[in-house]
């Protein structure tokens, strides 16, 4: 991890994860001259499960991955954090230990706000703790979505739903409306984080792949738009099918 010597303000204010902040300091981010700016390369950690919590980080670029491990030493990863997280937020609200590792899928930067100022801003203005409070409702009601999709949702539905998010986020688009995305990690990562495991995203891709819905050649990815006037992930698209 790199230390800058100076923060250039945070890029991720202007992103929807900021809104509950936004809504209470929409000047700006109270913690900008609170917090260091700081860099970690591709495949660095932040912070590990069991670590102590010293501060929150508030992601300026790159994506992160939330995961940790189980007993029989399987990858769990919980969440994919974009530009605009600040987290761990609601851990911060208690005094305690990390509960999982975050681990940066692409070079990254954020702030980092340590604990003690973090304390200080809190107790000098009670509306940072307001903020923090509604940033952690809104956090909570984003995990219980994602239980809920995790539990409802087919797995082919997020297979392409997170390939359409990650290149939204790290690829581009053509002409045609074709998504093209070089993954930023291993696909068993990735299939930790769909809930699922590497042969059954290997049965599933090729399946996809056979339908006509993506093609790939290792990690390199084109998501095909299925018809005129739809886009992948869009609500209002027809159901996916392997027909």
């Amino acid at each position: 991890m790199g230390l800058l010597k100076k923060c250039g303000g945070c890029n991720a204010w202007s992103s929807r994860h900021r809104v509950p902040f936004r809504e209470i300091f929409w000047e700006g981010c109270p913690f900008h001259r609170l917090s260091s700016r700081v860099t970690v390369s591709k495949g660095g950690n932040l912070f590990h499960a069991g670590d102590q919590i010293s501060g929150a980080f508030s992601l300026s670029n790159g994506l992160v991955a939330l995961e940790r491990v189980s007993e029989n030493g399987n990858l769990v990863i919980f969440k994919i954090l974009q530009p605009g997280a600040f987290f761990p937020c609601s851990s911060l609200l208690r005094d305690g230990l990390h509960t999982t590792t975050a681990r940066a899928l692409t070079d990254i930067t954020a702030c980092f706000i340590p604990m003690d100022r973090l304390a200080a801003a809190i107790k000098d203005d009670p509306s940072v703790s307001a903020a923090l409070i509604k940033l952690s409702a809104a956090e909570i009601l984003e995990n219980e979505d994602a239980i809920f999709r995790l539990c409802s949702v087919s797995l082919q539905d997020r297979v392409l739903d997170t390939l359409a998010m990650l290149a939204e986020e790290l690829g581009d688009q053509d002409a045609n409306g074709d998504l093209h995305l070089t993954l930023p990690m291993a696909w068993s990562d990735f299939s930790a984080m769909v809930g699922s495991g590497p042969e059954v995203i290997s049965r599933l891709l090729r399946r996809l792949m056979n339908s006509g819905r993506i093609s790939f050649t290792k990690r390199n990815i084109t998501l095909h738009r299925p018809r005129e006037n739809f886009r992948v992930g869009s609500a209002d698209q027809a159901p996916y099918t392997f027909e």
